[in-house]
């Protein structure tokens, strides 16, 4: 998945030519690999930071509700959830809401802001969840993704898009 995405210009290494598999993904390298999975085109900066083009449309698409986001802090998995839900519908994929009323993972209740999105990737396989040893799934919405973990969401999406 990672040369795949690599290839059609949607994740990128570093200068060194590293991946960092184990590295968190910051809300500008977030934005630019779900929003160009989404079928976004590239976008140029608007600002200083290199992704700041891409969260000035991310805002004003309705992806990210807020312009005052620190690019380079690292995004929480529920915030990616929010993101990448959004990013498909806007782009006119069809990713329906889940009609789950239980949540399937013992660390986040149907009361979270970003329940509906996360179980609407779920149920699309664009998202899942880690089973522990005691058999609970847990989706850690709170963490940070690693960047591998963003490439199998982003490689993911890119397979429902293509599946239509």
């Amino acid at each position: 998945p990672v040369t795949e995405l690599a290839t059609a210009n949607v994740i990128g290494g570093y200068p060194d030519g590293t991946f960092l598999p184990n590295g968190e993904v910051t809300y500008g390298e977030a934005l630019k690999m779900i929003m160009r999975a989404a079928g976004y085109e590239e976008l140029a900066p608007t600002g200083k930071h290199w992704a700041s083009g891409y969260l000035s449309r991310a805002v004003s698409d309705g992806l990210l509700a807020s312009s005052q986001v620190n690019l380079d802090m690292a995004i929480t998995r529920y915030t990616v959830a929010e993101v990448a839900a959004k990013a498909l519908r806007v782009q006119g994929y069809n990713l329906p809401v889940s009609t789950r009323t239980v949540s399937p993972f013992s660390d986040m209740t149907m009361e979270v802001s970003s329940a509906p999105y996360v179980l609407a990737l779920v149920d699309a396989k664009i998202v899942q969840g880690t089973t522990l040893s005691n058999g609970n799934v847990v989706y850690y919405g709170v963490n940070a993704f690693r960047r591998s973990e963003v490439a199998v969401v982003v490689y993911n999406m890119m397979a429902y898009r293509s599946a239509g």
